[in-house]
């Protein structure tokens, strides 16, 4: 357990140290909001997560996980093509079709990449096909984007929410890892 708090502590402290360098940038190169509120603060949450990711595939005890599996790195892939498609809405303010159709590719890209969710516990447990799974997985990787910026009015409200949902996941697959 202690691992997994000191990966979270990386993600958490890299992202506080990069973002007044990405706060500076976003307001020099002119990607700032209606009252003067910067931007581009996914590319600060997603610096951290990058090097927690890199820190955990270095170490002993989560090395496995990395080991004959690509699954980790297409999701940090995703996340970096998630976060330019963001930058881009930032600096240029894209249609809201382009935007969803681009958040629609690369969940299918992290889908097909192995990030599945291959059954639903619906009533009695449904166990999905590969093409209704992946389609389940994208439509629910791009509400899970949306849900996100929709709430994202405040500064530092989008981290605070990623964060509660992490701790509650991680704990979710810990109990499930410890009962298995």
């Amino acid at each position: 357990m202690r691992i997994y708090l000191l990966i979270a502590a990386i993600a958490g402290g890299v992202t506080w140290l990069v973002t007044p360098l990405i706060r500076h940038v976003a307001i020099h190169i002119g990607a700032v909001g209606m009252v003067c509120t910067s931007r581009m603060g996914g590319l600060g949450m997603l610096i951290g997560f990058a090097f927690a990711m890199i820190y955990s595939s270095r170490i002993a005890f989560t090395t496995g996980l990395f080991e004959n599996n690509n699954q980790e790195w297409v999701i940090l892939a995703g996340a970096v093509l998630i976060c330019l498609l963001g930058m881009a809405d930032d600096l240029w303010d894209l249609d809201w079709m382009l935007k969803m159709a681009g958040q629609l590719l690369i969940s299918v890209f992290v889908a097909w990449g192995g990030l599945q969710i291959i059954s639903l516990p619906l009533g009695s447990l449904i166990t999905a096909s590969p093409s209704i799974s992946v389609t389940i997985t994208a439509i629910l990787i791009v509400a899970s984007i949306n849900a996100v910026n929709f709430v994202d009015g405040l500064d530092g409200l989008a981290a605070g929410i990623v964060a509660i949902g992490g701790v509650a996941f991680a704990a979710y697959s810990y109990i499930i890892a410890r009962n298995s």
